[in-house]
């Protein structure tokens, strides 16, 4: 699969399917599921729970392709039917804002066209009216046309084709009986009070006696925003079939559109909506690399609970590119901030080459780059500091550069010798030339030498590609704590011309002294 993350969750989906095949693929010999005993598909029904749950933070398109690969997993007519339907009542029942859109994909993917039959025919009625009343209005899709009436009998047309609206705008179904709808008024009429919010909120009353509508109105909705537009509509014969259009089918029903019509949010309530239009239009202080987001950040980077991620710097381009996609176009530059911030302070924390490479195109292209949104106090202190100081960190020893012309102290090794040297960097005439500095005491440091001696003295081998390889190698050894006690002018010549921030640090070169790549790992 493509995208980084969808391979990290398939890999752990695999392991479960793995651990699980032996009483699933054996599941015809109990005959159908409604014959077997529940308590052999508890292990099953927890493990999809742990999925599910293990899911719930990734995008739509994750979850969906993640549901196809399970489910398609399935091998047996009766644990497949079990697993899909699983899925799909789990997603269906989830109180996430987005559950529906991975709801309808399962049931269009993989029942709706008959690959998978339904129990019953009741069971696929219920279903196809679900997914009837809500794929017009998912998140993602473009709010569905309306034609209403205001207080004073005047049609009113949202979304209309052609449109050009200049603000986000809130639609708040209700009804003047719901007691429910009472209390999201008050919290609604209280938010476009207090806040400004350049909104258009159209509160649409879903009944049909005008009386009741005007009197709710009167009472309920009168209010002085700060800078919302209060429009008042209705539809008393439902020609504009909204209910099915929006899943009305019972009240409060909220919605958020963005200004091109793409539905943000629905199901939301007062306090969501809240909180969603404060990360647009609000620059709040954030804290970046908290535990939870770091640990959260090094998982779907391929790492575990005990060891660094070690990802492709495509990887980390895809995660950087996938956050600005999903947040800037919906103006939702608080989750981009949160989210790129958080991303930021993972990588600088991970010495791999993926993560350092990764790092700079994340800081070029949507740090350093867009001051119109990194643009408040907090901003500076805490990402534009340190975006500004790896910057510089990473613009030392870029590849297809030439290598700093510096003499130093090292331990020269080749397949035939090895020996103290004193030695210009640039004038290394190995093939491939690795430089690795390195410090006393460091485990990481003894490896990575170790790895070394062991590529040369493949010189030796009986393997011609491996003696051709090492006999074109030069390993060059740099002990910066000898440099920094003996040397300390040349120790800090060769900081101002290499990351070494962290050690080890490996570079190699050409036999022109051209780097070829930096934050190298010989281990394996």
């Amino acid at each position: 699969m493509s995208p980084f993350k969808e391979r990290f969750l398939t890999l752990v989906l695999f392991i479960v399917c793995s651990f699980l095949s032996a009483p699933l693929l054996s599941a015809a010999a109990y005959g159908t599921w409604e014959q077997q005993d529940s308590s052999k598909f508890a292990a099953l029904d927890a493990k999809l729970e742990e999925y599910c749950k293990a899911l719930e933070h990734e995008p739509v398109s994750v979850q969906e392709n993640e549901c196809d690969f399970l489910i398609g997993s399935c091998t047996e007519p009766s644990v497949r039917q079990y697993v899909a339907l699983s899925l799909y009542n789990r997603w269906r029942s989830s109180r996430l804002m987005g559950a529906e859109s991975v709801a309808i994909h399962i049931l269009d993917s993989w029942f709706f066209n008959g690959k998978i039959d339904f129990h019953d025919e009741i069971e696929k009625m219920d279903a196809r009216i679900y997914a009837d009343f809500n794929r017009n209005s998912l998140i993602g899709c473009k709010a569905p046309h309306l034609d209403l009436y205001d207080m004073d009998g005047s049609m009113v047309s949202l979304f209309e084709e052609g449109e050009c609206p200049q603000h986000l705008r809130v639609l708040f179904f209700y009804d003047a009986s719901c007691s429910k709808c009472k209390i999201e008024t008050i919290l609604l009429r209280s938010l476009f009070e207090n806040e400004d919010y350049p909104v258009e909120f159209h509160a649409i009353y879903c009944g049909t006696d005008s009386l009741a509508w005007k009197n709710y109105v009167d009472e309920k909705f009168e209010m002085e925003p700060v800078s919302a537009q209060v429009r008042h509509l209705w539809d008393p014969a439902g020609d504009s079939d909204f209910q099915r259009l929006y899943g009305v089918i019972q009240t409060p029903r909220l919605f958020l559109v963005a200004p091109d019509g793409t539905i943000l949010g629905r199901g939301l309530d007062a306090r969501s909506l809240a909180f969603m239009l404060h990360g647009i239009f609000d620059d709040r202080e954030l804290e970046y690399g908290s535990d939870q987001a770091m640990d959260m950040l090094n998982l779907a980077l391929g790492g575990t609970e005990s060891d660094l991620a070690r990802p492709s710097e495509e990887q980390v381009r895809y995660f950087a590119d996938k956050i600005a996609e999903t947040t800037l176009p919906k103006g939702d530059t608080l989750s981009f901030r949160q989210m790129s911030g958080d991303l930021l302070y993972c990588l600088a924390s991970n010495p791999s080459q993926g993560a350092r490479e990764g790092m700079k195109y994340l800081i070029d292209n949507y740090i350093i780059s867009r001051d119109e949104i990194w643009k408040s106090s907090d901003d500076s202190l805490k990402v534009l500091g340190l975006a500004g100081m790896m910057n510089d960190l990473l613009s030392r020893s870029v590849p297809g550069s030439a290598i700093a012309d510096i003499v130093v102290p090292a331990q020269l090794q080749t397949w035939k010798r090895s020996c103290r040297v004193e030695r210009n960097l640039r004038s290394l005439r190995g093939d491939n030339n690795i430089i690795i500095f390195f410090t006393e005491g460091c485990s990481v440091c003894k490896a990575e030498k170790a790895a070394a001696n062991e590529m040369i003295s493949q010189g030796l081998s009986s393997d011609r590609t491996l003696r051709k390889a090492a006999r074109r190698t030069t390993v060059l050894l740099v002990n910066m704590d000898e440099i920094s006690q003996s040397r300390p002018d040349l120790s800090s010549e060769l900081f101002d011309s290499f990351d070494l921030s962290s050690l080890p640090y490996i570079v190699i070169t050409d036999r022109k002294g051209t780097i070829l790549e930096r934050y190298v790992s010989l281990l394996q």
